[in-house]
C-alpha cells in the first residue's frame, strides 16, 4: 500500500509522545514493505522540504503556531492547507492515516478524503477540549470515579475559561468534518474513546500504543531494580517473584547499567533511590501533588530518596517550594536526549505519572515497563489499561496526597516488591504492548478501508 500519514509534528524536530508514536508506526509500515509518506509542519522556514528517514519520506510544511489562534486554525489553517493539498497530490496514497492535525487542521482531513480513505488516530482530547481535559477529574469525589456526565465538555465553562480563544462553532465543525471525512476513528485508550464518544466525535475502536522492549523473549520476563541490589527474573505469571542476587543487573537491561551509573554521577545521585517524573511539569501533570507527596515520603523513610524531574523545568521552582525543607532533594535535569532519558528511566527506583487530567495513555509508563521499572500512576485516563494496581504498579487518585505518598513509599522502601512489579510490567509489554502488535493492528484497519 501507499500510505500517507498526517502529523502536526515529527521527530527529531518534535519530541512529544504523539509525534514519537506517529514515527514508530510510519517506520513500522515501511519495514513491512509499504510506501510511506509523512506530511508534517515546522515553524522555521529553513526546515521546509523533504527527506527520507527510516524508509519514510517526510514532507515538512511551514506554519507558525500561534497558540492564541489554535481553536480557529484547527478548523481551517489557511497558512498550510494549500501546501498540504499539494503534498497529498505528490504522495498519491491508497490510504491516509491521520494523527494529531491541530495545526495541519481539519482542512488536511478534507483534502485527504478526496484522495483516499482516512483512518484517524486520536492521541488527546483536542477535538473537543481546549487543552488537557480536566472535567472528569474535577467531577469526581476524591478516591471516587468520574460521573458519566463529566466526560461531556461544557460550552459555558469553555467560554468562561478561554475568553477570546473560545470559538462557539469549533466543536460542531470538528465533529462535522470527522463524521464526513474519517472512515475509522481510533483512540489510543478506552478512556479517551469514551470521552470522544460522549462529545459526539466518531471513534469506533481502541489500539493501544506500543513500545520497543530491549532483547529477550516474551516469556523470559527479565527486569532490573536499578535502585537496589535486587534483580528479579520470573516466569510468565505476572505476580511471580524471582531470585535475589548481589551481582546487580542480570538481564538485557544490564547493557544500560553503565549509562545509568553515569547519569547518577552526573546529577549527584550516588546510589540513592529516586523517583523519576518526566515530561511537562505543569499543574495538570500532577506536579503539585507529587511535590507534596514527596515531602511526606522523605519524612517517613530512612535514607535519602530523590525526585528527578526530566523535561521542561519551568514548574520545578514551584515544586521545590511545595516540598519545603525537602526541596533541595528535587533534582532538575532539563531536556534529555532519548538515550539518556531511557537510561534515567531504567535506573529509577520508580516512575511517577500522577496526572490530574484525562491522560489518554502515558507513554512514559510504557517506557518504564520496557525498562523493568515499576510505576505509580493516575487513575484518570487510560493508565490503568496498562498498569494493574498491586500487580505491576500502583494506581491512585493523585489528589489524595497521602495515597500518592503511600504508593511511592511502598516501592521505595520495599525493593523486592519494586523489582517484582517491574518484572511483571516488562513481561506484560512484551506480550501485549509491542510496536509490532500496534503496527499490525493498524495495518488490519487500513486494509479494511481500502
Amino acid at each position: 500500500m501507499r500510505i500517507c500519514l498526517l502529523s502536526d509534528g515529527y521527530p527529531p524536530r518534535d519530541r512529544g509522545g504523539a509525534q514519537k508514536i506517529a514515527a514508530q508506526v510510519a517506520e513500522g509500515y515501511a519495514e513491512r514493505g509499504h510506501e510511506v509518506d509523512v506530511i508534517t509542519t515546522v515553524t522555521d522556514r529553513g526546515d521546509v522540504g523533504h527527506d527520507v528517514r527510516g524508509g519514510v519520506t517526510v514532507r515538512r510544511l511551514y506554519t507558525p503556531r500561534p497558540n492564541a489562534l489554535l481553536p480557529y486554525l484547527t478548523v481551517n489553517n489557511p497558512l498550510v492547507s494549500s501546501a498540504c493539498g499539494r503534498a497529498l497530490d505528490r504522495a498519491d496514497p491508497d490510504v491516509v492515516h491521520a494523527h494529531n492535525v491541530h495545526w495541519l487542521s481539519n482542512a488536511s482531513l478534507r483534502a485527504a478524503a478526496v484522495h483516499a480513505p482516512v483512518v484517524k488516530t486520536y492521541h488527546d482530547a483536542g477535538t473537543f477540549a481546549y487543552g488537557e481535559f480536566t472535567a472528569p477529574v474535577e467531577g469526581a469525589p476524591v478516591g471516587g470515579s468520574p460521573l458519566a456526565a463529566a466526560y461531556r465538555a461544557s460550552p459555558l465553562r469553555q467560554a468562561r475559561d478561554q475568553g477570546v480563544r473560545y470559538f462557539p462553532l469549533r466543536n460542531q465543525l470538528n465533529r462535522r468534518t470527522l463524521e464526513r471525512c474519517v472512515d475509522v476513528g481510533v483512540a489510543v485508550s478506552d478512556a479517551l474513546g469514551e470521552a470522544l464518544r460522549a462529545n459526539g466525535m466518531p471513534c469506533r475502536i481502541t489500539i493501544h500504543n506500543g513500545v520497543e522492549v530491549p532483547g529477550g523473549s516474551a516469556a523470559d520476563g527479565g527486569a532490573v531494580d536499578n535502585g537496589s541490589a535486587v534483580a528479579v527474573s520470573g516466569g510468565p505469571d505476572d505476580s511471580a517473584a524471582g531470585a535475589e542476587t548481589e551481582d546487580g543487573p542480570t538481564t538485557d537491561a544490564e547493557a544500560d547499567s553503565e549509562s545509568g551509573a553515569a547519569l547518577r554521577d552526573r546529577h549527584g545521585l550516588g546510589s540513592d533511590p529516586y523517583v523519576l517524573f518526566g515530561g511537562r511539569t505543569g499543574p495538570t501533570k500532577g506536579a503539585r501533588q507529587l511535590a507534596a507527596a514527596f515531602a511526606h515520603v522523605r519524612d517517613a523513610l530512612d535514607g535519602d530518596p530523590r525526585l528527578l524531574v526530566t523535561g521542561e523545568s519551568a514548574y520545578v521552582d514551584r515544586m521545590r517550594e511545595i516540598a519545603a525543607s525537602h526541596g533541595d532533594r528535587i533534582v532538575s535535569t532539563g531536556w534529555m536526549p532519548r538515550e539518556r532519558l531511557q537510561a534515567a528511566i531504567g535506573a529509577a527506583t520508580v516512575v511517577a505519572t500522577p496526572s490530574v487530567h484525562l491522560d489518554p495513555f502515558p507513554t512514559v509508563n510504557l517506557e518504564a515497563f520496557a525498562a523493568g521499572t515499576p510505576v505509580v500512576t493516575t487513575r484518570f485516563g487510560g493508565a490503568d489499561e496498562l498498569v494493574a494496581d498491586g500487580v505491576d504498579g500502583v494506581v491512585v487518585d493523585p489528589r489524595d496526597v497521602d495515597a500518592l505518598a503511600d504508593g511511592l513509599a511502598s516501592l521505595l522502601a520495599d525493593r523486592r516488591r519494586a523489582a517484582r512489579y517491574g518484572a511483571a510490567g516488562r513481561r506484560k509489554v512484551r506480550r501485549r504492548f509491542t510496536v509490532d502488535r500496534q503496527v499490525e493492528s493498524y495495518l488490519d484497519v487500513l486494509a479494511s478501508v481500502t
